[in-house]
């Protein structure tokens, strides 16, 4: 039986010192070492599963971001406040308003035009908007009325450069005809764009009505109807807890509101609903100022009943009459006006505690008031 000779170890190799070769040892001992230390080779080893980590957290909150983007898109966008949508609307009369007091003078015939035009899509078909949220679309026209086409393309060209100057990208629409019931239609061109705050803005002529028209859109809001524009200032018996004859409020849209001084007065049977006088009525008159630039409607359930802060003490029905009718009593924007409540008690009250909003969006303020 053949016999292999021994073999030798993988590990050593042909070119390795021996003890009895001196000059290679010497070699050897010359040459550095370059084997890395196993601490150093470990670490990048070990910090590579926490950047994998990070690197996931971030696809995660950027998936989580996106989709929540797309769905918020879907249901009308965010959920704002009312105070939110407050603003918004104002801005976007406003936008209306600059278009039309830019046109020529003595071409139109817009004053008191402005409509509120309904919509069709800003609803939630889809159940996005849950208990104290809704939604509503700001989309306002004005009719135009001019003597000849050549005045409305006038008019065109200035209000187009207007808004180039402002850098707001034009949007065109050129002339054109189609087939209406056998015979061709003419449509003049027209401009849109969309300017701060997300509002657009156009002007044209309407294909049914055949009117010229400016048209301000300021989008559909989605708000929390219980987040309502809150006071800027205060004074007199709404600033402190002490009675006052008087105070002010001013809301941060500009609507301000006083209320006082009570003013006691003597009512008829006939006044008081058949029913004998009380022994103590009092008047108290509340004065609306709108510097708004949007419509405040001030209504019975804005204001809290009386019987809360002041034992014995009621409100009178039918003053004022407006809202007692079940109509809110509404303050156009540059507008104030005066409403007068009555409240009756048979024992003096120390003083009158009165909460209340102008309309909807507005947060209630309370006013204690003295009694003279």
């Amino acid at each position: 039986m053949k016999k292999h000779p021994p073999q030798k170890s993988s590990s050593t190799s042909a070119d390795a010192p021996t003890p009895d070769d001196p000059a290679a040892n010497d070699r050897t001992a010359e040459t550095p070492a370059t084997d890395t230390p196993a601490g150093e080779a470990a670490r990048p080893a070990a910090t590579w599963p926490w950047f994998a980590a990070l690197a996931a957290l971030a696809l995660i909150c950027w998936g989580f971001t996106a989709v929540t983007g797309f769905f918020e898109d879907l249901g009308g966008g965010p959920v704002r406040s009312a105070a939110d949508y407050r603003t918004q609307d104002i801005r976007t009369r406003a936008a209306g308003k600059a278009v039309i007091a830019g046109l020529r003078p003595g071409d139109h015939d817009a004053p008191g035009r402005m409509r509120r035009e309904g919509s069709s899509s800003c609803v939630d078909d889809l159940g996005f908007d849950g208990d104290g949220v809704t939604r509503d679309e700001l989309h306002y026209t004005w009719d135009l009325e001019y003597a000849h086409e050549a005045d409305y393309l006038a008019d065109l060209d200035k209000v187009r450069a207007t808004w180039r100057r402002h850098g707001w990208k034009v949007e065109e629409t050129p002339e054109s005809t189609e087939e209406v019931a056998g015979r061709r239609e003419r449509h003049p061109p027209s401009i849109s764009t969309v300017a701060d705050h997300g509002i657009t803005l156009s002007m044209y002529t309407d294909w049914f009505t055949k009117k010229p028209t400016v048209s301000a859109n300021g989008g559909c809001v989605r708000y929390r109807t219980g987040r309502g524009v809150g006071a800027r200032e205060s004074s007199g018996a709404a600033k402190s807890g002490s009675p006052a004859r008087e105070g002010t409020v001013t809301y941060a849209d500009g609507v301000r509101v006083s209320v006082g001084p009570v003013r006691p007065i003597a009512l008829s049977r006939e006044e008081t609903g058949g029913r004998a006088p009380a022994a103590h009525t009092y008047l108290v008159p509340v004065t609306v100022t709108n510097d708004s630039g949007a419509p405040v409607r001030l209504r019975l359930e804005d204001i809290e009943r009386p019987e809360k802060a002041n034992p014995g003490v009621r409100r009178l029905t039918g003053f004022p009459a407006g809202l007692d009718s079940g109509q809110p009593e509404e303050v156009s924007e540059d507008e104030s006006r005066r409403l007068e409540f009555v409240y009756t008690a048979e024992k003096k009250p120390s003083r009158l505690d009165i909460r209340l909003a102008p309309g909807e969006f507005h947060h209630p303020h309370g006013w204690t008031l003295s009694v003279p």
